[in-house]
């Protein structure tokens, strides 16, 4: 890779490379001279070079009335990105205390979560896995300990991160009861977990290529199958106590017994 594709991912513009170059070639130059040998206007030379100044990678001299300006040494350049992670830094203790100032809002008596939330792309989908985890957790418990539902195998391929928290904070009397597609990945993942994890393998002929969970009164729908995934989290106990009622009814019947349908005489 050049020098100038190097310079451009430290965020340098296409101006700041032609004066910064210039500067590490000449030494050290006036803004008259660096302006005729770029063909840049001068006014344009100030301003990046003021730029360059602030970046810490250049340095002003002067000589009588003649100002001078010169490269510092390579080294300067390390401070860019010294400073970039001093001012990320300042961002995340100010994040910190916004998440500390922030957060009784969402406790308050006038705050409502939305009925149907969408969550959409794999990181917003991972941020609300973990961050619903406990409310999911709290509505169970209540209940059976018991998360119900069917899984496309591709979210496991995709969030087991999400997965090995879940069972590494389990309660011991928690459990899983869920109706998947019969891949390898499922099957290892069965494997990690063999007590409280119990799943249903559907038959050869048969797909999933999204997923539901029934928890509390939440409903969660994935899909993970394909590019943007995204999520609803839909809150209606009378929904979910229903859905909850049929899968512990698909729970009693023995899945291998099924005979295929062919969809394509209906």
């Amino acid at each position: 890779m050049s020098i100038e594709n190097y310079l451009r991912l430290l965020g340098f513009s296409v101006n700041e490379m032609k004066v910064y170059l210039a500067l590490a070639d000449l030494g050290k130059a006036t803004a008259s001279l660096l302006s005729k040998r770029l063909s840049v206007p001068r006014t344009t030379v100030y301003s990046v070079l003021e730029n360059l100044i602030a970046k810490g990678v250049i340095s002003i001299e002067h000589k009588g009335n003649t100002t001078f300006y010169k490269a510092n040494t390579p080294n300067s350049l390390l401070g860019i990105v010294q400073k970039e992670k001093e001012q990320v830094k300042a961002k995340e203790a100010t994040a910190n205390e916004l998440v500390k100032l922030i957060t009784p809002f969402f406790k308050s008596k006038n705050f409502s979560i939305p009925r149907l939330q969408l969550f959409e792309g794999k990181q917003n989908v991972n941020n609300m896995l973990f961050e619903h985890t406990d409310v999911w957790r709290n509505e169970i418990y209540a209940l059976d300990y018991i998360w119900w539902g069917y899984q496309d195998h591709t979210f496991v391929e995709h969030y087991i991160e999400w997965l090995e928290m879940v069972w590494e904070s389990a309660d011991e009397k928690e459990r899983v009861k869920i109706f998947s597609n019969q891949a390898p990945i499922e099957q290892t993942a069965q494997s990690m977990f063999p007590e409280r994890r119990e799943v249903r393998f559907l038959p050869e002929a048969y797909h999933f290529n999204s997923s539901i969970w029934v928890l509390g009164s939440h409903i969660v729908l994935l899909m993970t199958s394909q590019k943007p995934h995204y999520a609803y989290q839909f809150k209606d106990p009378v929904f979910a106590g229903n859905l909850r009622t049929l899968f512990k009814l698909l729970w009693t019947i023995d899945i291998e017994q099924l005979s295929v349908v062919d969809e394509s005489s209906t």
